[in-house]
């Protein structure tokens, strides 16, 4: 992955955490043991884990996040970036998955709620 792309991943987890107020993780790399290890147990935490060579995917949320982010949403963004990897586009999968992700994740205000 060139630096580019590294960047180009770092403005699309950066925009996810300031959108949901959550703390998205993207691994790319060899995945031994269990990825939600990864997450340090983080409530807030959103792990997107990729191992291309085992071709592996894995999405954990910490117990905060899971509140934001249904596991149906995991299951439909893992599925977009799976689509985008077998068309050879890593990173893009990557973006998409964590926008949509991000829009599902959102932090909804309700103004009458939020001021207490």
């Amino acid at each position: 992955m060139s630096d580019g792309h590294r960047a180009e991943l770092a403005r699309a987890v950066e925009a996810a955490d300031r959108a949901t107020g959550l703390r998205f993780r993207v691994v790319v790399g060899d995945l031994d043991g269990d990825a939600a290890i990864l997450t340090s147990g983080d409530p807030a935490g959103v792990l997107v884990a990729v191992d291309p060579v085992s071709r592996r995917l894995e999405i954990v949320t910490g117990a905060r996040a899971a509140e934001q982010i249904s596991d149906r949403v995991c299951g439909l963004a893992s599925l977009a970036m799976t689509s985008s990897f077998a068309a050879g586009d890593l990173v893009g999968g990557l973006r998409n998955g964590l926008q949509m992700l991000t829009d599902h994740g959102r932090h909804h205000r309700t103004p009458h709620l939020d001021t207490l």
